[in-house]
């Protein structure tokens, strides 16, 4: 088989099995702690920081990650409002199921997010001396305000959503 083939059908199908195993177990709650949801937003801050610390963008740069952010938060907060929060009625503690809309959403953007990365001639890396395109940093720079922006506001969210949903009756007697 041709590597790069190889190399353009493989993410998706990794996608379409992570996928597969995400809409088998969609109806099925898990544990909801909102406690718990500011650290994967702070990872991926941490993240985003250093990769602009290390490769600054320019002022076109910069542009675009504003626009990113504002897309993603949107995304974010229309993602966060698909989600079900419950209420698990024996135990009384919060869960939370994926909803079908959230997931296919999440599949689009992935799945857009592929089909740019081909548009620009592949997964374009560094070259031999160890340099990126600067189209390369320049999606890469939106693509991660986009994917910060988006966890961050779909956590914010759900926070928000989970102090409204009313506790447990057992809770006050």
């Amino acid at each position: 088989m041709d590597p790069k083939l190889l190399q353009s059908v493989l993410p998706f199908l990794m996608i379409g099995i992570v996928f597969a195993l995400r809409f088998r177990n969609m109806n099925k709650p898990r544990p909801f702690n909102s406690s718990r949801l500011w650290m994967m937003p702070a990872l991926l801050a941490a993240a985003v920081a250093f990769f602009l610390v290390t490769f600054p963008p320019s002022l076109v740069g910069w542009l675009i990650i504003g626009f990113a952010l504002i897309i993603g938060a949107l995304a974010g907060i229309k993602r966060g409002q698909w989600m079900h929060l419950e209420r698990d009625p024996q135990t009384g503690k919060m869960l939370i199921r994926q909803s079908p809309a959230a997931l296919i959403f999440l599949l689009g953007i992935l799945i857009a997010r592929r089909l740019l990365a081909y548009e620009l001639g592949g997964s374009p890396g560094a070259d031999a001396s160890g340099h990126f395109p600067p189209e390369a940093l320049l999606v890469t720079d939106g693509l991660m305000a986009f994917a910060l922006a988006m966890v961050l506001l779909m956590r914010w969210t759900l926070w928000q959503r989970s102090k409204a949903v009313p506790p447990h009756p057992e809770v006050f007697s």
